[in-house]
């Protein structure tokens, strides 16, 4: 299973709508005999950020409070698909929060949303949260990074 994980420019877990941050890490999660492994198989920049698009500066998409003229504008909604142009082929996305859009979008194609807590920093922390929390982890001994 491959999941994303929005990543700010430091390189750390972003808290904000996915639309608007600096690039995707993407994991790939498999089950072992014993545990569950996983390794990064890539960063790739937000879509937004390479094209400068509004997407990536706009203060109103970064705190998912599109209006309600937003959440029915056609292109507005349209802008949220491009983000399926580096993570489509994922089963998750790691989120701490996102915008009514964009959850439409990853529900439309099939990618799951998962929520984690503003304290997690790491796409390590989110990993495991994901992995614990969806229930991956049942019976197993451990999970571990895979290099």
């Amino acid at each position: 299973m491959i999941v994303a994980i929005p990543m700010d420019a430091s390189e750390q877990v972003y808290h904000f709508n996915p639309c608007s941050a600096s690039s995707f890490s993407l994991y790939e999660i498999s089950r072992q005999h014993t545990g569950i492994s996983y390794h990064c198989i890539g960063n790739t920049p937000n879509p937004w950020k390479t094209a400068e698009g509004e997407m990536v500066h706009s203060p109103i998409v970064k705190n998912c409070s599109c209006d309600t003229s937003a959440i029915k504008d056609a292109y507005h909604i349209s802008e949220h698909y491009a983000l399926l142009e580096v993570i489509g082929k994922v089963a998750y996305l790691i989120v701490d929060q996102c915008c009514l859009n964009t959850y439409h979008v990853m529900h439309n194609v099939g990618i799951k949303i998962h929520k984690i807590p503003p304290f997690i920093k790491s796409a390590e922390e989110a990993i495991n949260h994901l992995i614990i929390g969806v229930g991956i982890a049942d019976n197993l001994q451990q999970i571990y990074p895979n290099a």
